[in-house]
């Protein structure tokens, strides 16, 4: 029976990490103890306690099961122990076993054994070119199906490596895109390997802009965050090949038809709505045409789409002078710019900054397009911006192994619910 001091609370998770020696030969599971924060891809203080109590250096591999998600309560990994010798190991659990063999399609090349062997060995070549050297040991903070990264600390302060998965966009490609445009939007990357997807970022100044909004002086920041989107994404309405070319999501409508359709046929999106969700959400697809037509006439182009443009995405430091920086680029799209207008108007604390703001947006862009409406293209994607977040998240399903679905298999229906809701408020 579990001690009861090892009962996750309300920050915590329960971890269990099952080892494997470098060529992948299991050795046995680590005793459970307790870790923050919740979130599972979160693992710097997963490897710090095994450090401490075990003598162990390990690299978190991926999470083999889990309870309800995707955070807190009982969660397991596979780690690869890269120094010291496990003396005090138990027998692996059925369930831990089962889990270690699962089909290794779609897994990432960092999930693997030996994945990250040539690393520290790439990012020590990266600063080498730029007159630095790395003064510690590369530090893993997180890893899921969607990103690898990794720190380390270096002569002119730390560094940040992140590596995404195939089916998502070459970040690298696109931050330098978009840093033609406004170089100081973007992070600073000193290397770039577009094969793995992978990226190393100078240290970003400031803190993540979550809960803006809510103090003096925000909205002035939420305007001039406004303000430098709309001009990047007026500027790059000609580069929608370049976009899709390094992996940007389609999100026009051809192509949403296209994939909105084939979402509603699949049978393991079905049997999660209920008869009646199920008839709402064929309504909704029977009339997408035409509601992406009223959108088309409202006149605004399709561009770059970040995709993922919520407050806590983005960056602001304030000394010596102030400087805002967009993160996480692994979601872009090409498609309508209102798309994310909604991601981030949507997430501001209070109905009145949110009309104030969304107004702001559609002058903004009435600037460059004369004539458009934003404020009537905003009120039609309502539900389609809905179905664009079920198609996310149903990519990633198709797209990673099944050990880590837990993190998404309940996402699809969830936004398809939210679409239908959508709907039923407009009729």
């Amino acid at each position: 029976m579990l001690d009861r001091a090892l009962v996750p609370g309300a920050a915590e998770r329960l971890v269990t990490l099952v080892l494997c020696d470098l060529r992948g030969r299991l050795m046995g599971e680590l005793p459970p103890f307790l870790a923050r924060p919740l979130w599972w891809p979160e693992v710097d203080e997963v490897v710090r306690i095994v450090r401490e109590r075990h003598g162990l250096e390990v690299t978190v591999l991926r999470l083999l099961t889990a309870g309800a998600g995707p955070a807190g309560g009982p969660v397991s990994y596979l780690a690869e122990v890269t120094a010291g010798m496990p003396d005090d190991t138990v027998p692996l659990s059925p369930e831990h076993r089962a889990a270690t063999d699962s089909d290794p399609r779609n897994r990432r090349w960092w999930a693997d054994p030996g994945g990250l062997d040539g690393l520290a060995g790439w990012v020590d070549s990266t600063l080498s070119r730029h007159g630095r050297r790395r003064t510690g040991p590369v530090r893993q903070r997180k890893t899921w199906n969607l990103s690898l990264v990794v720190s380390a600390p270096t002569t002119e302060g730390e560094v940040w490596f992140k590596a995404g998965p195939p089916f998502l966009v070459d970040e690298g490609g696109v931050i330098a895109r978009v840093g033609r445009v406004d170089p100081d939007l973007v992070p600073v990357v000193l290397g770039h390997d577009a094969e793995r997807r992978a990226i190393l970022m100078d240290q970003i100044p400031g803190a993540d802009q979550w809960g803006l909004g809510g103090c003096a002086g925000d909205e002035e920041v939420i305007a001039r965050m406004v303000t430098r989107w709309v001009a990047v994404q007026a500027a790059l309405v000609d580069d929608i090949e370049h976009a899709l070319v390094l992996g940007a999501t389609d999100l026009r409508p051809a192509a949403m038809l296209d994939d909105v359709r084939d979402l509603a046929g699949r049978r393991s999106v079905r049997d999660t709505l209920t008869p009646e969700e199920g008839t709402m959400f064929d309504s909704l697809v029977s009339g997408l045409p035409d509601r992406l037509e009223a959108v088309a006439a409202c006149g605004l182009p399709d561009t770059l789409v970040h995709g993922d443009l919520h407050p806590g995405n983005w960056r602001r430091a304030v000394t010596p002078v102030e400087r805002l920086t967009l993160l996480d680029w692994g979601d872009v799209g090409v498609g309508n710019p209102v798309i994310d207008m909604r991601a981030f108007v949507e997430r501001l604390p209070d109905d009145d900054l949110r009309r104030r703001t969304s107004r702001l947006w559609a002058e903004q862009w009435r600037r460059h397009v004369p004539g458009a409406d934003p404020v009537r293209a905003a009120e039609l994607l309502r539900p389609v911006a809905e179905l664009g977040a079920a198609l996310t998240y149903q990519r990633f399903l198709d797209h990673i192994e099944e050990t880590e679905w837990i993190y998404h298999e309940r996402d699809p229906a969830s936004r398809i619910r939210a679409a239908c809701v959508v709907l039923e408020e407009e009729r």
